[in-house]
């Protein structure tokens, strides 16, 4: 019975919404652009099942309105007034000149509430406190020395084994799914020093990736929702709030279970994993108090959440994305491996070209497809639009990629060259118009090791393997804030026998 009312309720409320929406925006237009099509992207972000692709509206609307569009309609649905903006002169404005107006907000916080208290949820002194302490990290003199060792004795021990398998036995697997595990792997190793082997010939389950794909899909419906429909969801435990309950309990056993294994290595002495993780940070180890004290604890997991998720579902998202496209493009694939055999898979700063098409990957499907920011007191954009204090800045970080007023006619083309200059250098372009990393004071820290882990996995893989993706296969993204293919990239490895 309770199941019943809890259907037609749920059901009588997204009746109301349809028809709220179909009534409203019938005959009005905003910015030049028909509401009919704003309807069409708000109902594609409600129900990604709708034929209709959401980030490529928003690409359409923004072209036709000169890169920004102030929604003041959409406010009686959200309970926040929404500017969405490519403008790179906004841009900056929102992320640097005026930084100090512009916080992520308490409901950003609420929105990515599994990942806790830290830095990508932070604001004004404590983000200051939160960034200064991962910047102690990145900045620990052996950090880059022990990172790049991790990353390729990964690649070497996990990765290349894997495909071997998959390669002896004509295996269709799932790219997505080997670079989520890889790259999880890496980022546990990095963080307290313990290798999961979630990458391995056995193909095993990885239950803190699915954790975490949950989780992120979640955080996008609350942010497209009302608040009070969302906690109602979540009070009722429905929909993606039910899958987001589980995930929290995945995510927090998974870490438990991590720190745990690692104290067990420490204590019989098999701990051989170089410093420079956050347990060195926070100063913990196995039989300290403060290790054991709830706050310190919180903490600690909270950082690990963080940095996990920083490096593995955006790491993994491009790396997808860029297979995918250079299995589009031949050529392209070409003339990286011709440089790679020109150099050698480890000489990653020479492999200018494959860094480009790296770029290019990062500017049509960004692991990020948004940033947003709230406004705290009213203010006027570069662009002329003026805005009250509560406002809901968007940055549509995918939708900058394929405008035309920033990247010319050929936005849409795959084209590395676009990024390198006549003397073969990678052309430096503005984080303003270039925004993957985001950009001003909150600009990622973690963009050299990104960096170095997708070139090395890249460059491991071209020079090794063929790489022959599934005939027809949707490339979709899924309804969350990281742009991962809704259904895995799947394909088959052929090895080159080099």
């Amino acid at each position: 019975m309770d199941s019943f009312i809890y259907s037609i309720l749920i059901i009588s409320i997204l009746a109301f919404i349809i028809i709220r929406l179909i009534l409203f925006f019938s005959s009005k237009s905003c910015n030049g652009v028909p509401q009919k099509r704003l309807l069409l992207g708000m109902l594609s972000l409600l129900f990604p099942n709708l034929d209709v692709s959401v980030h490529d509206r928003t690409a359409e609307m923004l072209e036709r309105s000169k890169g920004t569009i102030h929604i003041h309609q959409y406010s009686w649905f959200t309970g926040t007034k929404v500017l969405l903006t490519s403008d790179p002169a906004n841009v900056c404005h929102v992320l640097s000149t005026n930084f100090a107006n512009y916080p992520k907000g308490s409901k950003w916080r609420e929105h990515v509430d599994v990942l806790g208290d830290t830095l990508f949820s932070a604001d004004f002194k404590e983000w200051e406190k939160e960034r200064k302490l991962v910047r102690s990290l990145t900045s620990y003199h052996k950090f880059h020395q022990a990172t790049t060792k991790i990353v390729w004795d990964r690649i070497q021990t996990g990765l290349i084994p894997v495909l071997q398998h998959a390669s002896k036995l004509a295996l269709l697997v799932d790219l997505q799914d080997l670079f989520q595990k890889l790259i999880l792997d890496i980022a546990w190793m990095i963080s307290i020093g313990y290798n999961p082997n979630f990458l391995g010939i056995e193909f095993r389950k990885d239950p803190f990736s699915v954790a975490l794909e949950d989780a992120c899909e979640a955080a996008f419906s609350r942010f497209l929702m009302p608040h009070s429909l969302w906690k109602l969801h979540r009070w009722l435990g429905i929909g993606k709030e039910k899958k987001l309950k589980h995930a929290w309990e995945t995510i927090d056993r998974v870490f438990a279970d991590c720190i745990s294994k690692k104290q067990e290595e420490s204590a019989k002495g098999e701990d051989h994993q170089e410093g420079c993780n956050f347990e060195g940070v926070y100063c913990v180890t196995g039989e300290d108090k403060a290790f054991r004290s709830a706050a310190t604890r919180k903490g600690l997991r909270d950082n690990i959440v963080s940095f996990i998720f920083a490096t593995q579902d955006t790491t993994s998202s491009v790396l997808t994305w860029f297979f995918y496209s250079v299995a589009k493009h031949p050529s392209v694939e070409a003339k990286i491996r011709d440089e790679i055999f020109k150099n050698n898979p480890q000489e990653l700063n020479k492999l200018v070209y494959l860094h480009a098409a790296l770029c290019e990957t990062l500017r049509l499907f960004p692991p990020g497809p948004v940033l947003s920011r709230i406004a705290v007191e009213p203010d006027t954009l570069p662009s002329g639009h003026r805005i009250n204090g509560n406002t809901n800045v968007v940055i549509a970080v995918h939708a900058m990629g394929r405008m035309t007023s920033i990247w010319g006619d050929d936005c849409h083309e795959f084209k590395p060259e676009r990024w390198i200059t006549e003397q073969g250098e990678i052309k430096r372009v503005s984080h303003y118009q270039f925004p993957a990393f985001s950009a001003g004071p909150r600009i990622c820290l973690g963009k050299e090791l990104a960096f170095m882990m997708m070139k090395a996995t890249a460059a491991t893989i071209i020079y090794n393997y063929d790489i022959e993706i599934q005939e027809d296969h949707p490339a979709e993204p899924k309804s969350s804030v990281i742009f991962h293919m809704k259904h895995g990239l799947m394909a088959r490895i052929n090895s080159r026998g080099t």
